[in-house]
């Protein structure tokens, strides 16, 4: 009887530790692949935006440049300034997140990410984390007049890319 209780002990622990690495496997299988090896960090962005085009670099930079390009899985202290004439907004869109079934399928930036419109002349600085799923997440203006939404998902018009190495 000893030895019985001992085999089904056994018996049990493995069972058990089997159970256990397959839900840990499949917890991994959520995680994102990351290409350059490097995750998280800090970044401060500045971005101004007219009636015409995003830019990177801020007010006086002198920048044309429209993207955005930073770690996945880091903070971000964002700031963004109207330079043109009318009220401009900031909104990143979700992108597929390539994880397989059972795992989210889109990967958003967070809501703190979304700025309201602002007024001509003002700035509004906000910090948020990126998501872990790197890519290239569309960002754009959804004030009236400022960009029109195009078939998957993609916009033009005042838009540029949030890009996650």
């Amino acid at each position: 009887m000893n030895y019985l209780c001992k085999t089904l002990l056994v018996l049990g622990l493995l069972a058990s530790s089997a159970c256990s690495s397959g839900s840990s496997d499949d917890k991994d299988s959520c995680n994102p692949d990351d290409a350059d090896g490097v995750v998280g960090g800090f970044s401060t962005v500045k971005l101004s935006v007219s009636d015409t085009a995003f830019a990177v670099g801020g007010v006086d930079s002198n920048s044309t440049e429209p993207n955005i390009a930073v770690q996945n899985s880091s903070a971000v202290k964002l700031t963004v300034t109207n330079t043109g004439t009318t009220p401009h907004s900031f909104k990143v869109a979700c992108i597929p997140s390539g994880l397989p079934a059972g795992c989210e399928q889109t990967s958003c930036f967070p809501d703190a990410a979304d700025i309201p419109a602002i007024a001509a002349g003002d700035s509004v600085t906000v910090s948020f984390n990126t998501p872990a799923v790197e890519g290239a997440y569309q960002f754009f203006s959804d004030e009236d007049g400022d960009t029109s939404a195009g078939g998957e998902g993609n916009y033009s018009g005042l838009v540029g890319e949030f890009v996650l190495m």
